[in-house]
């Protein structure tokens, strides 16, 4: 029961002061806790708190009585149970870091737990352990599923809120955001024309795709050549694909609304496009009932579309092969070299947050915090010429 006390504070007034019971331990002992009012607070607002501090510990009261049941126990619950409306990378990424065969996966790290006797301490060495292996992104990954697994044990019953080890304070690696890399315009320039020259036939269709469009990778190998639209000028992107468990290509939404969007491209790239539909339309009446139709703009001669990881390949080869002429980035460089190029050209941020398909302006402004530097110090230095020329 609660019990309500007025007391006066050090200038005199008058507060409410509450004294109330918490859920129980897990081993069944009582605790109490008080909370004081700040001045000004009236009786009801005292006695509705009260109201819903008991709801709590009513619904604590009904949690479940299975001991004995472990963390792995529930996480099997959870994958069997729960999972089925993820997306499938997710999934992939959680299984993964569930059935880790490393000391630090999971499921081996935690062993036999009990999920009741797991406390925030424990969460806090599995951090430390997993600081020394992994990247603060991946750790971040990491107790992402932690977090829902015990989020579910709580809803299910299995633990009480209070004895959730993931809400207290648990100390994790900060994330710093690494400075993008991408390509100046001349070594842009620089590669589109080594694109035209090289030995492989796709690989001037990718990289112009890539660097004059933004899009990602996933996006790259799901767009459609009725994703094309060329009086218009602009392509639509409403899908990526993605390899699953098993190595089973899927094709998705993007995560969020942002992603599906038109993204206006330069007439350069218009053509470069035109001149693949040529192709692909000649290698469908060369393969006749071999060639699988499937309509996919970056395809192999025989209709069926690049894996995310093919298109990776078919790059990395193309650098090797100019290693002495152009310095290496990662494919996703690409996208951040679009992006850059925009900026010092003076787009303003929120075409570039919809062109890369940025659920947030911030997102974007953060990202690219360098480049949109390099535009202001730019843009300082042409209005003093402009003034210059008005005062001289």
């Amino acid at each position: 029961m609660a019990s309500i006390q007025k007391k006066k504070n050090s200038k005199g007034a008058i507060q409410y002061c509450v004294s109330y019971e918490l859920p129980k331990y897990v081993d069944g002992k009582r605790r109490k806790t008080t909370k004081t009012f700040p001045v000004g607070t009236t009786l009801s607002e005292v006695k509705q708190f009260i109201a819903e501090k008991e709801v709590e510990r009513n619904r604590s009261a009904l949690v479940s009585t299975d001991y004995n049941l472990t963390l792995n126990d529930y996480a099997e619950i959870y994958f069997k149970t729960y999972t089925n409306f993820l997306s499938p990378t997710t999934l992939k990424g959680y299984k993964s870091a569930y059935y880790n065969s490393k000391p630090y996966g999971i499921k081996n790290y935690f062993n036999n737990a009990k999920i009741r006797k797991i406390q925030a301490r424990n969460i806090q060495e599995y951090v430390n352990e997993l600081c020394r292996h992994l990247s603060p992104k991946s750790t971040k990954n990491y107790l992402m599923l932690l977090n829902v697994i015990f989020e579910l044990a709580v809803q299910d019953g299995i633990i009480q809120n209070e004895a959730n080890p993931m809400r207290q304070k648990i100390r994790r690696p900060k994330q710093e955001r690494k400075e993008v890399e991408a390509y100046t315009l001349e070594e842009m320039q620089k590669i589109l024309k080594l694109a035209e020259e090289d030995e492989n036939p796709d690989i001037k269709l990718i990289l112009n795709l890539a660097l004059l469009s933004g899009i990602r990778r996933g996006e790259l190998c799901a767009l459609r050549w009725n994703d094309i639209f060329w009086e218009e000028r602009y392509i639509f992107i409403h899908e990526t694909r993605v390899v699953v468990e098993g190595g089973v290509e899927h094709t998705k939404p993007p995560k969020t609304n942002a992603g599906i969007r038109r993204i206006y491209i330069p007439q350069h790239l218009i053509n470069v496009l035109k001149e693949y539909r040529q192709r692909y339309l000649m290698n469908k009446v060369k393969f006749g009932k071999d060639f699988a139709d499937k309509n996919y703009v970056i395809s192999k001669p025989d209709g069926n579309p690049f894996t995310p990881q093919g298109i990776s390949n078919c790059y990395l080869r193309f650098m090797r092969r100019h290693q002495d002429e152009i310095r290496y980035l990662k494919f996703h460089g690409l996208r951040h070299t679009y992006a850059s190029i925009l900026i010092e050209q003076g787009e303003n941020p929120k075409t570039v947050q919809h062109n890369l398909g940025h659920a947030d302006v911030s997102l974007t402004l953060q990202i690219y915090s360098h480049s949109y530097e390099s535009a202001q110090k730019k843009a300082a230095e042409t209005l003093n010429l402009t003034i210059n020329s008005i005062v001289s």
